[in-house]
């Protein structure tokens, strides 16, 4: 009776134990489920899984090279002794180390970060999502108003450059008018100037002084210029066989010739201009002086004939008388 009441009690309270494990497994399940579902626990989860592999992965990598780094350099101490084979070994051990120790590093680093960073997005968000709202709304009525002052500045803009084009046009075709009648007036000055006696005896006196001018100076100049290149040649004559004293000579008259006939044109005809001009000027004045001349020397030549007519009678009739006392 005995065993059969302590079998009874050990079968009750392993079925009480069942349902109390039963009953907590099944809390904490709900307890986890809602846990998971709370938009809290999931921004915070992401957050820092996300850091967590970002900055795991940032930190192995430096580990690893800091570690192949160190490793590599302790490996050289004993690398007489290794012939040389602590070197990679170090490295691979200090990079293995670093590895892990980098790993963990910016793993924890990065779920704390993350951690905290998603607490404070989810427990801000309401003050966040305002901030954005309000400038998002800031930034739209700044971009409106920038949109208006564009918009006023471009009519006002288009309004000015019409009004400036307008006025252009106006002063283009004031300009061209007064272009076109001083054109046409410069035009008719020119023909009548050109029809004028004086310009006609001006021109062909410039034309013919001009033209004597440069054949004498051309003339002059070539003379001048074989001369002095022939005398420039004369040096060097012994090293080039006399070649040099003919070769200089003729370059030495073409510059002449040339630099003769230009400025011998030009003197000539400014000069023959200047006399042309001056002589049609004062033409009636030189007319008047060259009839009084041939004037004075006709009654001049008139006087010494008379003269010399008396002075033949005179002498005739001296002669004669003469001759008559003589006979007698």
């Amino acid at each position: 009776m005995a065993i059969a009441s302590r079998n009874d009690q050990i079968i009750s309270l392993v079925q009480k134990t069942q349902d109390s494990g039963l009953v907590l497994a099944t809390t904490a399940k709900r307890k986890t489920s809602a846990i998971a579902r709370n938009p809290h626990f999931q921004v915070v989860t992401i957050s820092t899984g996300s850091c967590t592999v970002t900055l795991g992965a940032v930190g192995g990598a430096f580990g690893c090279m800091g570690g192949v780094v160190v490793g590599s350099a302790v490996g050289v101490v004993p690398a007489l002794l290794t012939f040389g084979l602590s070197i990679p070994l170090g490295a691979a051990v200090g990079g293995g180390v670093g590895l892990s120790a980098g790993a963990g590093l910016g793993g924890f680093s990065g779920a704390c970060a993350g951690a905290a960073a998603g607490h404070g997005v989810y427990v801000w968000r309401a003050e966040i999502r305002n901030g954005v709202l309000m400038i998002r709304d800031t930034t739209t009525r700044k971009a409106h108003r920038f949109k208006v002052a564009l918009t006023s500045a471009g009519v006002a803009s288009k309004s000015f450059a019409s009004k400036k084009t307008n006025e252009a046009l106006v002063r283009a075709r004031t300009t061209g008018r007064r272009t076109k009648e001083l054109a046409l007036d410069s035009a008719s000055k020119a023909q009548a100037l050109a029809k004028t006696k004086s310009f006609q005896v001006t021109t062909a006196s410039a034309a013919a002084g001009a033209a004597a001018g440069g054949t004498a100076g051309a003339a002059a100049g070539t003379l001048a210029g074989a001369g002095v290149g022939a005398m420039v040649g004369l040096p060097a004559a012994l090293f080039t066989f006399g070649l040099s004293i003919p070769v200089c000579a003729t370059i030495g008259g073409g510059v002449g010739c040339v630099t003769g006939a230009t400025g011998g044109g030009a003197v000539g005809g400014a000069s023959a201009a200047a006399v042309g001009y001056s002589a049609h000027k004062y033409r009636n004045e030189i007319a008047g002086g060259v009839g009084a001349t041939w004037s004075n020397v006709r009654s001049r030549t008139g006087s010494l004939k008379v003269k010399a007519i008396s002075s033949v009678s005179q002498a005739r009739a001296l002669v004669s008388g003469t001759g008559g006392t003589s006979v007698h």
